[in-house]
């Protein structure tokens, strides 16, 4: 086994005893099994930028560098070299400070010890036979535990979102089997809530993922696949309290996306089309009766016009509005197009010919 020289100095500075093997390797760490004050944990030392494979980190970041001075913000925003270390170094940092917060405030997280440079030492997540804990991706669930999983994580994550923060990767690779229930790992990406406009799309894919996972299991969860999206309306309507499980997710057309909107004009476009057959919708039967009363007008007026009077106008302005209202459906006058009044509707068309 190759040691990483930074944990090679931690055994020599005396702050870990022993390295004793690699447990896992991810998108932006390699995860060793440790040994400190007689005690196992875990030391994840996290990869040089280039040598991650999740680098898009946008979207998880936005609304982070508050806190910073504005010289070290706009080092950040231009990537320079400077700026590329401070990020760096954030990301770490952000890691340990969002477990130990999670910790604290009692999500199921493994508690972090210290940040050594690129290496952070934590717990050692053991399944009920005292191994390492697996994760959630690597088993297989009878129906009846893929939901109670489904509820735990839930729970979790609603925990993590009660203190501002939303996972940001989470999925059944992020997620370990420990004796104590389903943890969540894998944190430097976290989102802060307050200040991050992709929070409700990273929340709302959070839980689709795990929810899709599970779904292998049983696919009657697949009714909660949006389940972030009400998740994150009682947060911001202060209810977060009242949640006691997922929810069906029916609240997307609310939402302010355009696929929504699209979804939403062709599901009303779809019912105004559908007629039945040998029943006449009653708006269609309104417009015929209105029309005709039109016709019956503009055939009176046009008998009376006499030598240099004026020609009356063949519709009164409330038809014009009847006949707006018909053509356009909305119910109420029209408005006019150009200054002279009226609808611009069948009747008045055909007193204009008539002059």
């Amino acid at each position: 086994m190759v040691v990483d020289d930074g944990l090679a100095q931690l055994v020599e500075d005396g702050i870990i005893d022993a390295v004793h093997s690699r447990l896992m390797s991810g998108k932006e760490a390699t995860v060793f099994v440790v040994e400190r004050a007689g005690a196992y944990g875990a030391a994840k030392v996290y990869k040089a930028r280039d040598d991650r494979t999740f680098k898009k980190t946008a979207s998880y970041v936005e609304g982070r560098n508050q806190t910073r001075n504005s010289r070290d913000r706009r080092a950040m925003h231009k990537k320079s070299a400077y700026g590329r270390d401070l990020s760096e170094e954030g990301w770490k940092d952000m890691e340990f400070r969002a477990l130990r917060s999670a910790f604290d405030a009692g999500v199921r997280v493994p508690e972090p010890y210290n940040l050594y440079g690129n290496i952070l030492l934590m717990e050692l997540l053991l399944d009920e036979q005292g191994a390492p804990a697996s994760r959630m991706a690597d088993i297989r669930f009878t129906p009846e535990e893929a939901n109670r999983l489904h509820l735990e994580v839930f729970m979790q994550v609603k925990a993590l979102l009660a203190i501002g923060r939303i996972h940001g990767d989470l999925s059944a690779y992020n997620v370990l089997m420990a004796a104590r229930g389903p943890t969540l790992i894998d944190m430097p990406q976290v989102v802060e809530v307050a200040g991050n406009n992709n929070a409700r799309q990273i929340l709302r894919r959070d839980l689709r993922n795990v929810t899709e996972f599970l779904a292998r299991f049983d696919a009657r969860l697949l009714r909660f696949a949006d389940c972030g999206d009400p998740l994150f309306l009682h947060l911001m309507r202060g209810t977060l309290d009242t949640v006691t499980g997922p929810e069906i997710g029916a609240v997307r057309a609310q939402g302010g996306g355009h696929r929504d909107r699209d979804a939403a004009r062709g599901r009303v476009g779809r019912e105004k089309g559908h007629r039945p057959q040998g029943a006449p919708h009653a708006a269609q039967a309104q417009a015929r009766g209105n029309a005709s009363g039109n016709m019956q007008g503009n055939v009176r007026n046009s008998q009376r016009p006499g030598p240099g009077s004026a020609p009356r106008p063949g519709v009164t302005q409330n038809q014009a509005g009847q006949g707006g209202a018909n053509r356009g459906g909305s119910g109420g006058p029209s408005i006019p197009r150009d200054g002279r009044g009226g609808g611009g509707g069948t009747s008045g068309r055909r007193t204009r010919r008539s002059r």
